[in-house]
């Protein structure tokens, strides 16, 4: 994690089991920290990373919870407060996109994406910040998408929940300076369950658009979440890493 911290890092990274999340606890982790592996529904996948993660002395662990639901979110800050005394490092990777017209969508499931998206990180950060102070230099990272920019034709509600994260994070990191740093990553296309239902014709027209000419791999945008995550990125805060290929210019 670039210039290492005195002392064990210790990371919480939710929605770890599968994905952007699980390349991320693998990466922090061959860097040197110790990492607790979030789930909602996929405890088998989360607890296959443990051995990996459990070299050098450390005690990687693994914790559940429904980041849409209030209670489970504060049960999982304690489950984590129980276990570590501070928190070096904070990533929120868990969301949900699920597809539906802005025409078709009912409140609730407005409501509902965004208690999963925004409310539970949210609560989650909150919840946390007695451990993240006691770091005296710990790290937030907020994984959006490149929707928060361009929007989305089928999931406004998932679009506007990631945008929501870009104002979260920056307020954080105005707040929550000089001790504790807050910044985003903004993927483009990655190859995780998301797009697992795209046809081939699909798929090749997503990557026609890219002008790197491919999907990204998870690991890819979890490198850009462990540099934000390390010392090395220790002057940046409020800011946004896009990693797209350059589907979206800046």
């Amino acid at each position: 994690m670039g210039p290492p911290r005195s002392g064990l890092v210790r990371a919480l990274v939710t929605g770890a089991s599968s994905g952007i999340g699980r390349e991320t606890a693998k990466l922090l982790g061959a860097q040197g920290a110790e990492v607790a592996v979030h789930f909602h529904t996929h405890r088998a996948e989360a607890e296959a990373l443990l051995p990996e993660l459990r070299t050098g002395g450390r005690d990687p662990f693994v914790v559940g919870g429904d980041l849409s639901d209030r209670e489970q979110v504060l049960a999982l800050a304690a489950a984590v407060s129980g276990r570590w005394p501070e928190l070096d490092v904070l990533v929120h990777n868990a969301g949900s996109y699920p597809r539906r017209m802005f025409r078709e969508l009912t409140d609730d499931e407005f409501e509902a994406c965004f208690r999963t998206n925004v409310y539970g990180a949210a609560t989650l950060t909150r919840a946390l910040l007695p451990l993240l102070d006691r770091s005296g230099s710990a790290r937030i990272v907020f994984v959006s998408s490149i929707l928060a920019f361009t929007g989305s034709r089928h999931g406004a509600h998932y679009a506007a929940a990631k945008a929501a994260l870009l104002g979260l994070a920056r307020s954080l990191a105005r707040e929550l300076a000089p001790r504790i740093t807050v910044n985003v990553v903004a993927p483009g296309c990655v190859d995780t369950d998301i797009l697992s239902d795209d046809s081939p014709e699909v798929r090749a027209e997503r990557e026609r658009a890219i002008p790197l000419g491919r999907i990204a791999r998870p690991r890819e945008v979890a490198e850009a979440v462990a540099f934000l995550a390390s010392p090395s990125a220790s002057y940046l805060t409020g800011t946004t890493l896009h990693v797209n290929g350059g589907l979206r210019l800046e």
